[in-house]
């Protein structure tokens, strides 16, 4: 009797139970922006957070380099711990930077003050702002700058983020 109550038990409480959404490691502003500047602004910010807060689980992934002089890379994936996959495109001449983040399910609230943060750590003399139901944020002015938008699937969470004019 007590292993069929045990075995009833076991297979409802996850029914009950709410699983714990991801979370973000909060960005180091001050840090971030110091290596920033050193580099000459030359990195993706969230390249570079993601490197100082999480381990690399692959290589650089699906690698396009530019088919000019230098040949340096313009485009790659890669895999992080906790699932997060990370995309860079940058191959379009004057096209601006292009960066897709895919994570385990977040929570909107701790992914919008990430987000403010993120920007903070990269600041730039544009006025930037949410809209209304804050799954965007960019120039008030919708102009140049940097867009980002969150997007919530059934199985992740992904934010998409252009920076260019």
């Amino acid at each position: 009797m007590k292993s069929r109550l045990s075995i009833l038990l076991f297979l409802i409480l996850p029914i009950f139970g709410s699983a714990q959404d991801f979370e973000l490691k909060k960005p180091n502003v001050e840090e971030l922006n110091a290596e920033l500047k050193k580099n000459n602004y030359s990195q993706d910010v969230i390249y570079l957070y993601l490197n100082r807060n999480y381990k690399a689980k692959s290589e650089k992934l699906e690698v396009k380099k530019y088919s000019y002089f230098d040949y340096n890379i313009c485009a790659f994936k890669q895999k992080f711990e906790s699932g997060i996959v990370y995309s860079e495109e940058q191959c379009r001449e004057a096209g601006g930077i292009t960066t897709k983040l895919i994570l385990p399910k977040t929570e909107k609230r701790s992914l919008i003050q990430w987000v403010e943060l993120i920007f903070k750590s990269s600041p730039m003399n544009i006025e930037h702002g949410w809209n209304s139901d804050k799954t965007k944020f960019g120039p008030t002015d919708d102009g140049a700058g940097c867009y980002f938008e969150i997007k919530q699937t059934e199985k992740n969470t992904e934010i998409e983020m252009y920076c260019g004019c």
